[in-house]
C-alpha cells in the first residue's frame, strides 16, 4: 500500500451505518472498499427505487456532494452483479492529490475479489470547454485514462482530426494506446458512459495497471 492511501483511506476511521435487511450483507471493511470510501467518512448502505444497493459516502470535507456507488443484478444474469459510479467529485483543494484515482482503485480490486461483479459502469461527464476551475468536467477524460472503455462514437470516428494512427480505434482504450489518440480525445472527447469489464483478461486491467504503475499507486496490503 502506497504513501497516499495509508494517509487517506484509513477503514478504521470510516463509519458505516447499514439498513436494518442488510446486517449480514458483506463485512464493514468490504464494504468500506467496494465504496471506496475515504477516512473519516461515513458510509450508508441501504436498498434503494429498483431493488438497487446504494453505498453512499458523506464527507463534507473531502467531497462536493455525497460519493454513490449503487449494486445493481444484471436481469438475466443469474447471480451476477454490476456496480455503478453516479457520482463522485472531490473539492477542488483535493484534486490532482492522487485521491480519486485510488478510491476507483479500491472499489475495482474489491470488485473483483469478491467475485460476483460483472462489471464497473459510469456515466463520464466533461468535454474540452468545460475541463478546468472550480466546476471543472472532466470525468470523460479521468475515467477513460484508468481504463473504462466503450466503442468509438461514430462522430469522432468520422472526425477530420483524428490522427491517421487512429484510424483503425475500435473503442476509447485503443485511442488512449497512442499519444496522438489521448490528445484527440483531451481535445474532442465528451459525455459518454463507459464500463469496465473485472475478467482477469480484460484490457481495461491492461490499461489500469499501467496507468497505477506509472502513478505508483498501490491500494492492496
Amino acid at each position: 500500500m502506497d504513501a497516499i492511501t495509508r494517509k487517506w483511506f484509513d477503514v478504521a476511521t470510516v463509519r458505516v451505518r447499514r439498513a436494518p435487511e442488510l446486517h449480514g450483507w458483506h463485512s464493514d471493511e468490504e464494504l468500506i472498499r467496494l465504496s471506496g470510501a475515504p477516512r473519516d467518512s461515513c458510509l450508508q448502505v441501504k436498498v434503494a427505487q429498483g431493488g438497487r444497493i446504494e453505498l453512499r459516502v458523506d464527507n463534507q470535507d473531502l467531497l462536493c456532494e455525497p460519493l454513490v456507488r449503487s449494486v445493481v443484478q444484471v436481469q438475466d444474469g443469474g447471480f451476477v452483479f454490476e456496480i455503478h459510479n453516479k457520482a463522485f467529485v472531490l473539492q477542488p483543494q483535493f484534486r490532482g492529490l492522487g485521491i480519486g484515482p485510488r478510491s476507483v482503485a479500491l472499489e475495482l480490486f474489491e470488485a473483483q475479489r469478491l467475485g460476483y461483479f460483472s462489471k464497473v459502469l459510469v456515466h463520464a461527464v466533461g468535454d474540452w470547454h468545460h475541463r478546468r476551475g472550480i466546476f471543472a468536467m472532466n470525468g470523460y477524460y479521468v475515467w477513460a485514462q484508468m481504463g473504462f472503455n466503450a466503442p468509438m462514437p461514430q462522430l469522432l470516428a468520422d472526425h477530420p482530426d483524428l490522427p491517421a494512427a487512429c484510424r483503425d480505434c475500435k473503442n476509447i482504450i485503443d485511442l488512449f494506446s497512442t499519444r496522438e489518440g489521448k490528445h484527440f480525445w483531451i481535445r474532442h472527447g465528451t459525455t459518454l458512459n463507459l464500463e469496465f469489464p473485472l475478467g482477469e483478461s480484460s484490457a481495461s486491467w491492461d490499461r489500469f495497471r499501467r496507468f497505477a504503475e506509472e502513478r505508483k499507486i498501490e491500494v492492496m496490503e
